[in-house]
């Protein structure tokens, strides 16, 4: 029960201060993405993506795997969506850049 709570006001959270909105995830060829913020990902020529197997914490975590299917936010400068069956899909554009 308290999961539930806790997950309902993480989405509630989520839409007020994210700008979260419903727009479906197409992968791009040449911009690197992030599944669950563990996994690194890339787009294939029949634009689906294709992400690593490394086993992390983040990979599993309920939160990042059980969000809005179809929703896409901002976090800092990167863009996230959450896709089916994969969870948090992010990219990676603004990890490199220096402040």
């Amino acid at each position: 029960m308290k999961v539930a709570t806790f997950l309902g006001g993480f989405l509630c959270f989520a839409v007020l201060v994210l700008g979260i909105h419903k727009t479906r995830f197409n992968c791009k060829r040449g911009v690197r993405y992030v599944e669950n913020h563990c996994n690194e990902c890339y787009c294939q020529e029949n634009r689906r993506l294709r992400c690593n197997l490394t086993v992390c914490e983040g990979h599993y975590d309920p939160i990042l795997r059980h969000c809005p299917i179809d929703y896409m936010w901002t976090l800092d400068c990167e863009r996230c969506w959450c896709v089916k069956n994969i969870g948090t899909v992010c990219t990676t554009e603004c990890s490199g850049r220096s402040e």
